[in-house]
């Protein structure tokens, strides 16, 4: 793994990956930069991003990893297009949502036949309670995530029963990780970036790939990375 990471550790090529994006990318290092950019593309974020309305197999694998009792913490729900899909198969959502844009649309789409809106807290997930739930759920959230060792070990102990998380894999819909050292380019997709984490905090984990048309006729790889607390039970039947 070291030899993929530049011989850093995942958490190390990860924090050095962040430090250097921050460099060339106000929103990583600005939070006001981050919440204007929201600003404007919140309304109408959905439409142009519909994952979560085409990737059908990943979310019947993610609901598959359900229980109707659940209490799903959501980690950067966004405008909600995850968490209108899940929340027929909990009994409560709560998510933490850094950015006031992204909260206001997700209260805005949400509807009655949805359930209950979820409460939402506001701020990162690095300074959020430890809020403890049965599962803990992200998509594509974690980019500005510094230390993503810490991030991982939070969700880890936060959830009761498993933790499932959504990465985009490749440009442009998730750039991979790319740290300049000793004159080259090292780089790593996110998801397998997570996974190396994971496998360095000693996290046993499965990670699955799918194929989701994310515009017409353009097709691109997404991981669904998730495991189990020790002794918590997977349903029957699931691979």
């Amino acid at each position: 793994m070291g030899i993929r990471t530049g011989g850093m550790t995942p958490s190390m090529f990860w924090r050095l990956a962040f430090a250097q994006a921050a460099e060339r990318d106000l929103r990583v290092r600005d939070h006001a930069a981050e919440e204007g950019f929201w600003r404007d593309h919140a309304p109408g974020y959905d439409e142009r991003n519909p994952l979560a309305l085409q990737a059908n197999a990943l979310v019947a694998d993610l609901v598959a990893l359900l229980r109707p009792s659940d209490r799903v913490l959501e980690i950067g729900p966004g405008s909600g297009a995850f968490t209108r899909r899940i929340a027929a198969h909990v009994i409560e959502i709560a998510g933490v949502e850094p950015s006031l844009a992204m909260r206001t649309e997700l209260l805005r789409r949400w509807e009655p036949r949805f359930g209950i809106p979820p409460q939402l807290w506001a701020g990162r997930w690095e300074d959020a309670p430890e809020l403890a739930s049965d599962v803990v759920f992200g998509c594509n959230a974690f980019y500005r995530m510094e230390d993503i060792a810490a991030s991982l070990s939070k969700m880890h102990r936060c959830a009761g029963r498993c933790v499932a998380l959504v990465q985009s894999v490749g440009a442009p819909y998730a750039p991979p990780l790319r740290v300049r050292l000793n004159e080259r380019n090292v780089e790593r997709e996110r998801a397998h970036a997570l996974s190396d984490v994971l496998d360095e905090l000693g996290i046993a984990h499965s990670v699955r790939l799918y194929s989701v048309e994310r515009a017409p006729h353009t097709w691109g790889d997404v991981a669904l990375i998730s495991w189990h607390q020790v002794g918590a039970q997977p349903h029957a039947g699931r691979a």
